[in-house]
């Protein structure tokens, strides 16, 4: 009864109702220009289908993104409250965004600490070094990194939309340390439904279009660790294949982030207020 109560308090919140009526709009518009990509493409700009698919694509996604932020920025201090979390709960807060950020981290360029110390000044080339190894070796990321490698790698083989997990499991870890309903709604309970729904969905379109092939799909699954459980994949290779300086600095990132304000910046708080 009391469960069914705090459910009843939560869809009540007004700021939760204006959350996820963003988080709605968001999907539904996703899903419509996705879903019929090709007759926009077609219809809407002629020859200049693409160009006009991908402004249109942007232009509705930013505005739904919007939605949301001005329902967050405007509410996610007001409405039901939630007690202080626990020491324990901030610690769990910090491994979600950790872990979500480290997963959004593989997806990038290895970063190169080295360009950190040329940058300073802690470290000087040698000068028979050519020019184009000189720069990149000052340069912060290996662009060149991935060139070689086939379509399922690294953080592919926990989930073949990372992005989406990498931001969910972000998200939850707002969730834990939440002030508000709002706040619940906005980081933990809209992605989630969110971003479910989105990816079983591009899974379906990627298939009909023939983006998603039958080699990464009998290799990969959907559900984070997947192939991992049914024994598609196996650890040794991811560990083999993810970026430690990445990790590293995620990590770092994730930190700062869920610490208190003595250590973290002030331009990283976002969320509950003490």
């Amino acid at each position: 009864m009391a469960a069914a109560s705090r459910l009843a308090l939560f869809a009540r919140d007004r700021g939760v109702r204006w959350v996820m009526f963003g988080w709605t709009v968001f999907t539904v518009e996703n899903l419509i220009m996705s879903e019929y990509k090709a007759e926009i493409k077609q219809y809407w700009g002629g020859a200049g289908g693409p160009r006009a698919y991908q402004t249109l694509y942007s232009s509705l996604s930013g505005l739904a993104s919007f939605s949301i932020f001005a329902a967050y920025f405007r509410f996610s201090h007001f409405g039901v409250m939630y007690s202080p979390p626990t020491p324990a709960m901030r610690s769990l807060a910090i491994v979600f965004r950790a872990a979500g950020l480290a997963t959004l981290s593989q997806l990038m360029p290895p970063i190169n600490l080295g360009a950190l110390q040329i940058a300073l000044g802690l470290y000087e080339p040698p000068k028979d070094l050519s020019p184009q190894v000189r720069g990149a070796m000052a340069c912060p990321f290996d662009f060149n990194a991935y060139a070689s490698r086939g379509e399922v790698f690294g953080i592919t083989r926990v989930s073949r939309r990372p992005e989406l997990v990498g931001l969910a499991m972000f998200g939850v870890g707002g969730a834990l340390v939440a002030a508000t309903a709002t706040q619940v709604a906005f980081w933990g309970v809209g992605p989630i439904v969110a971003f479910s729904i989105l990816g079983l969905h591009s899974d379906r379109v990627q298939r009909r279009g023939g983006e998603l092939s039958p080699t990464k799909e009998a290799q990969t699954s959907l559900v984070p660790f997947g192939a991992f459980l049914d024994g598609r994949q196996s650890w040794s290779g991811l560990r083999e294949e993810l970026v430690p300086a990445n990790l590293l600095v995620a990590t770092g990132c994730a930190f700062l982030y869920g610490a208190g304000g003595a250590i973290r910046p002030a331009w990283m708080a976002f969320g509950r207020k003490p």
